[in-house]
């Protein structure tokens, strides 16, 4: 009787354990709709050639770098000389002579190009589109880089501060680099290619051009009220930036393939058809 009383008791007490465990939660798979949607790709809005935009982007460079190494040497130095033969719409910014406005443009300048390309790494994240888009950045920069220290070596016009005869300008390279204005054309180069690569992935914005015109306009303002420029070399170069910001992004442009077939037109005719 107690051998069969005890087999009881553990039988009851095994059974209060069976019962008191948690059962194991069984984890049921997440539906397909609940997952998180991987981020989309910005989408890649140019094409470059590296074999090609490379050499173009260290001529701009050298271009730069002549200037700094040969400028003292190779530039043609006029003055002393009279501002009577200055044209009227410039003759009046000789005596300008403002420091400030001189920093301003540029930290303005200098800001703008770093912080285009960093504003891209912002928004698209390091890639293939971020890879293309700053090789078409700095292309732009150097294309007009060259262009303009050509012009600036080709004209050697002196500068508003070397027509009031400031020594540290008339005997220096870099008093006859007037026209056309450099920090000018490359603020608006780089703007102008900002803008553009706005429109092409994300469609039309006004914007970015309204920001792009205020800020060349400031930069303008302030190379002549420094010395540095002459009206017209500062709206010059505006429009010489602009042409570059816009022309080096359009020949990147990626465009749709072109599918061209001959086909049946009409009952007894032929014509070419396809999709451009």
């Amino acid at each position: 009787m107690n051998a069969l009383l005890a087999v009881l008791v553990v039988a009851v007490a095994g059974q209060d354990e069976a019962t008191t465990s948690p059962p194991t939660p069984v984890q049921e798979p997440v539906p397909a709709d609940w997952a998180p949607a991987p981020k989309p790709q910005a989408p890649e809005v140019y094409k470059v050639r590296l074999a090609v935009d490379i050499p173009i982007i260290v001529v701009g460079g050298a271009a730069g770098l002549a200037r700094i190494l040969f400028e003292n040497k190779l530039m043609r130095k006029s003055c002393p000389c009279d501002s009577a033969g200055i044209n009227r719409l410039d003759r009046w910014a000789v005596g300008y002579h403002s420091q400030f406005a001189s920093v301003a443009a540029d930290a303005t300048v200098y800001s703008v190009l770093v912080a285009l390309p960093l504003v891209d790494l912002l928004d698209l994240g390091f890639g293939r589109a971020l890879g293309e888009d700053v090789v078409v950045y700095v292309e732009a920069l150097a294309v007009t880089t060259a262009l303009q220290n050509a012009t600036n070596f080709i004209v050697a016009r002196p500068r508003p501060r070397s027509y009031a005869g400031d020594p540290a300008f008339i005997n220096s390279g870099e008093g006859y680099v007037s026209f056309y204005a450099g920090h000018v054309a490359t603020v608006s180069t780089g703007l102008v290619v900002a803008a553009l690569t706005i429109r092409k992935r994300y469609g039309e914005q006004v914007w970015p051009w309204i920001v792009g015109a205020l800020i060349t306009s400031s930069v303008a303002v302030e190379r002549v009220a420094s010395g540095h420029h002459f009206p017209t070399d500062v709206a010059v170069a505006a429009v010489a930036g602009t042409a570059v910001g816009l022309a080096v992004p359009w020949l990147h442009y990626r465009r749709g393939e072109t599918h061209v077939q001959i086909a049946p037109v009409g009952a007894n005719g032929l014509g070419l058809i396809g999709a451009f």
